[in-house]
């Protein structure tokens, strides 16, 4: 799970900023202030709204996935196997913590599978990070290792992993918890509701706002 300012739900709703600022201020679409006073909003709650108000799916929302670890044949054996489990996916690697938080940048991933033990900026460091970050911190986190390490699950966790996952496990696990991660987030995006359409205070659409009043009809002659 990523955020999204509002000028990304805007693109992707195809209105204007000040559309998705009312559809947020009448409680429509689901978001948050940042310390700056800037609204971010999950993407989750995003696919949520579309669903609910009949937005057709962004097609860029399709899952990301970085995989993070030092050992880069693990890097392109995960990718492979998650190629088969999740053929839509969007999939990127990173050979270390410094990659992992560039690329996290760019990429904005749903799911990070991060291996804990790397030289440099280790996993643990970067999970704290993405997870103190505003525009990150709905990342979910994958933690593996390949050590035996009785503390390493629990400080991942601590470090604000979402789920901990042993190497020794083989890639098949590991790929499974990543996409366990996804089908609960999914899941927690369905809308219960039926579909309807914006209030007038969030117009779904542009058009809508600026359409000016309507044309009168011609009145009949006698």
């Amino acid at each position: 799970m990523v955020y999204l300012t509002t000028g990304e739900v805007a693109r992707r709703c195809q209105v204007s900023v000040g559309t998705v600022k009312n559809w947020i201020e009448a409680g429509q679409l689901e978001a948050f202030r940042t310390p700056g006073g800037h609204f971010r909003i999950k993407s989750s709650a995003l696919r949520q709204f579309q669903s609910a108000f009949g937005f057709p799916a962004d097609p860029d929302d399709r899952p990301r996935i970085l995989v993070v670890d030092d050992q880069r044949e693990f890097v392109d054996l995960a990718i492979d196997s998650l190629k088969v489990l999740l053929p839509d996916a969007r999939l990127e690697g990173a050979g270390g913590g410094y990659e992992a938080l560039l690329r996290i940048g760019s990429l904005q991933p749903h799911v990070l599978l991060l291996d804990l033990r790397m030289p440099g900026l280790d996993g643990f460091e970067v999970c704290r990070r993405v997870k103190e970050a505003p525009a990150s911190k709905g990342t979910r986190i994958v933690a593996m290792t390949g050590f035996v390490d009785d503390q390493a699950e629990a400080r991942a966790l601590a470090c604000g992993a979402d789920a901990f996952i042993s190497k020794r496990a083989g890639v098949a696990a590991l790929v499974r918890q990543v996409k366990t991660l996804l089908d609960q987030d999914a899941a927690a995006a369905t809308p219960g509701s039926t579909r309807t359409r914006p209030g007038r205070k969030g117009a779904a659409t542009d058009a809508a706002r600026s359409s000016g009043p309507k044309k009168r009809a011609p009145r009949k002659r006698r």
